[in-house]
């Protein structure tokens, strides 16, 4: 068996279907750092999904290239910025947002449950679906909206980033 060089390449699509490519690493490393900086100012552009592929070089056909990780944007439930972004393959979700940092994942420790938590507040719960996560952390929001204290605003910092 030959061994071949491997790039990895970050890209997301806009709303309109255009690609942002994003450069081409010799780490996954070094491809998901870049994506990850970029996501955190995806509420600029409309964008609707992201990813970071591998590509073998000098291999020819669909069998060069492996996407390692795929995410799809959403409206943060906390901060209602298009900053929230879903690993499709293993459920993970978190906001890329500047002070936000909302996030909801698949426990690794319990079968059925779902952890949420919203980093500035201190803010962790386990719930039963993700739907219920969603539910959460708007309901935590509202709490902090309806005390005066939004997320958006430039006062409001986290220690967690």
């Amino acid at each position: 068996m030959v061994l071949t060089d491997r790039v990895y390449v970050p890209s997301a699509v806009e709303k309109d279907g255009s690609v942002v490519g994003m450069g081409c690493f010799s780490s996954q490393e070094t491809a998901l750092n870049v994506l990850r900086s970029f996501l955190k100012k995806s509420h600029q552009v409309e964008m609707e999904r992201a990813s970071v592929a591998a590509w073998d070089v000098d291999v020819v056909g669909e069998d060069a290239v492996t996407v390692l990780s795929e995410y799809e944007c959403r409206t943060c439930p906390v901060c209602h910025r298009t900053t929230f972004w879903i690993d499709i393959e293993r459920f993970k979700a978190h906001c890329y947002g500047s002070s936000c940092s909302a996030w909801i994942e698949e426990s690794s420790a319990e079968v059925d449950v779902i952890n949420c938590g919203w980093p500035p507040t201190r803010f962790a719960e386990q719930v039963g679906s993700v739907e219920e996560a969603m539910q959460t952390l708007r309901r935590i929001a509202a709490k902090a909206e309806s005390a005066g204290t939004s997320v958006t605003e430039p006062s409001f910092q986290t220690d967690f980033e």
